[in-house]
């Protein structure tokens, strides 16, 4: 069946195929009687191999497949998964990035501001404190063109999480699809991951991320949070 990538990071991709193959193919030799032609060889090509591989050198591969009666209490860092999910961007993720254009309404509000006491309204009233917008900008700069994508199992409570750098985003990736990824953190029900601590976006300090991770969020919070249990990815590939 062919595939339709919504993302694909093709330096892992890459770093895997090589450790499988033990040295990256640049290119694909093949020789007929007349001429010698050299493939270029693709990303989807590389994709294809790297499934052939690991599902043949399941140990070195850390292969681990998830199916509806699959023991996810086994899952373990390191391990390569591999699974159907329903797929989505968490609100506030969307809301802080820069395509959200929170940051850029509070810019813009900010600058008219002033002129509305021209009017005898007093325009940064209902505004956050200037402490909290900065932080809001600054996590939106931190955050660039990357996403949070949490992946939802069908009749299983596990879910998992994993940032998307924008640079092998190629469309949206929410909804139904196929997700490939390395397992980097595992944690279990009851541990409440806030989203803006997550590996690759936190600006929460250590000891408060900590805090926040040992208590259970207020229940208008828990948006704005991923709970056990759950697995930490770095995403290799999202797929239809």
């Amino acid at each position: 069946m062919l595939k339709r990538f919504m993302y694909l990071d093709t330096s892992a991709l890459a770093d895997y195929v090589s450790a499988l193959e033990d040295g990256v193919r640049s290119s694909l030799e093949r020789q007929d009687e007349k001429e010698k032609a050299t493939f270029s060889d693709t990303p989807q090509a590389q994709f294809e191999r790297l499934l052939s591989l690991a599902k043949s050198e399941t140990d070195l591969a850390g292969w681990f497949p998830i199916g509806v009666e699959t023991d996810l209490s086994e899952v373990k860092v390191g391990h390569l998964v591999d699974t159907e999910c329903d797929i989505y961007i968490p609100d506030l993720v969307k809301a802080l990035s820069p395509r959200g254009g929170l940051a850029d309404a509070l810019n813009l509000m900010e600058s008219i501001g002033p002129a509305m006491s021209v009017f005898g309204v007093d325009g940064m009233g209902d505004l956050p404190s200037r402490e909290q917008r900065d932080a809001v900008k600054l996590f939106s700069s931190t955050l660039g063109g990357s996403q949070i994508a949490v992946g939802e199992l069908e009749d299983c409570e596990w879910r998992l999480a994993g940032q998307l750098a924008p640079e092998y985003i190629k469309s949206d990736v929410e909804g139904p699809a196929r997700l490939i990824g390395k397992v980097s953190s595992v944690w279990q029900a009851g541990q409440w991951k806030p989203f803006l601590a997550l590996p690759g976006t936190s600006l929460i300090p250590r000891a408060e991320r900590r805090k926040m991770e040992r208590k259970k969020p207020a229940e208008n919070e828990r948006d704005h949070y991923l709970e056990g249990p759950a697995f930490m990815l770095d995403i290799l590939a999202i797929y239809r």
